[in-house]
């Protein structure tokens, strides 16, 4: 048989009344013997009526060992790690681990209200504050299904509202004033001379293929062969070939088109983030590298090239290039314009 008390702290005013006393808002601990098993351990909580429904649920089911938040996400880590998702994935969650930490007790007195308020000092823009959420929603399912919770409180959690920004491909003007502006470029910095060759490298790279700026940035020697470049995105691991164009002189070095291979590529990302921005004012344009890509489908999808055969070549899902890239589907738009007619007619 097991037994409830609560475990008073020296500041309780109940305290001398007996360990029995429901009253007060003291941890509450349970003793005695389940089944041949000696148990005598706190609950992690103060409300009597959630100790009393853990108590009849080892009696009927048996006793379970259910981890702290903190230990839960150390499974939750080590398992993403195991799955082989990227480095940056798993530090984002290891990020999301701190925050955690004032979670504290088992995971199954966690509830809404308390991620609520945990959300609520995210200092976060509502698109990064959304994929955030997400990333705790996935850690409570994983939680779910190792039968540690019941269900996932992060479920009821609203997501923010976003405004949807569209990123407009460039002009054909505005790619001309970005290629004029190149050569006047400042010659500063360890490559000196071959600094604005690197740049229209680069640049071209992202104008001709579509890739991110990650994918170009650790774009690798053995990935161009016979005037095609092979890779795997590093976003989603897909496969992309295309043939490369004239107009790309890449430049001779080490194992690396445009990063040293030292250090973390996420800096070498931010230094050409830089350097584009550096070269948007130089150009009277607002460079950011995924209006590249944006061009790039656009341009394809204008031509009537399918969606299927712009997802292949983006690495992208056909779903993501429709979300994304419907506005220059010509099928559709084309579609778009019958339907409008026969409300004329």
């Amino acid at each position: 048989m097991l037994t409830l008390f609560r475990r008073h702290l020296k500041s309780c005013k109940f305290a001398s009344k007996g360990r029995g006393h429901r009253s007060c808002g003291c941890p509450i601990s349970v003793e005695g013997n389940l089944r041949g098993e000696i148990i005598r351990k706190s609950l992690d909580t103060r409300n009597w009526e959630a100790a009393q429904k853990t108590v009849r649920d080892w009696e009927v089911d048996g006793r379970k060992e259910i981890p702290t938040v903190a230990e839960a996400m150390e499974r939750f880590i080590a398992d993403l790690e195991a799955r082989g998702l990227s480095p940056d994935t798993v530090a984002k969650f290891k990020r999301m681990k701190s925050e955690f930490e004032m979670l504290a007790g088992r995971g199954d007195r966690v509830n809404a209200d308390d991620l609520a308020q945990l959300r609520e000092k995210w200092d976060l823009k509502p698109s990064t504050a959304a994929k955030k959420l997400e990333r705790v929603r996935s850690f409570f399912r994983f939680c779910v299904d190792r039968g540690w919770i019941e269900s996932n409180p992060a479920r009821s959690l609203r997501p923010p509202k976003e405004i949807s920004i569209e990123v407009k491909p460039f002009s054909k003007d505005e790619l001309e004033k970005i290629f004029w502006a190149i050569p006047l470029f400042p010659l500063k910095g360890i490559y000196g001379e071959g600094n604005r060759a690197r740049i229209k490298a680069f640049v071209s790279v992202l104008r001709w293929t579509g890739l991110r700026i990650r994918d170009v940035v650790q774009l690798r020697r053995d990935m161009v062969s016979n005037g095609y470049l092979l890779l795997r995105t590093q976003k989603n691991g897909k496969p992309v070939k295309l043939p490369l164009h004239a107009e790309i002189d890449l430049p001779v070095g080490g194992a690396y088109f445009f990063w040293s291979g030292e250090g973390n590529p996420k800096s070498c990302v931010g230094d050409w983030q830089r350097t584009l921005r550096r070269l948007g004012v130089l150009a009277g344009v607002h460079i950011h590298a995924h209006r590249f890509r944006h061009t790039f489908a656009a341009e394809l999808l204008s031509k009537g090239v399918p969606v299927s055969e712009v997802a292949a070549i983006l690495g992208n899902s056909p779903r993501i290039v429709e979300k994304h890239y419907s506005q220059w589907i010509e099928t559709r738009q084309k579609a778009i314009d019958s339907a409008v007619r026969l409300v004329w007619a």
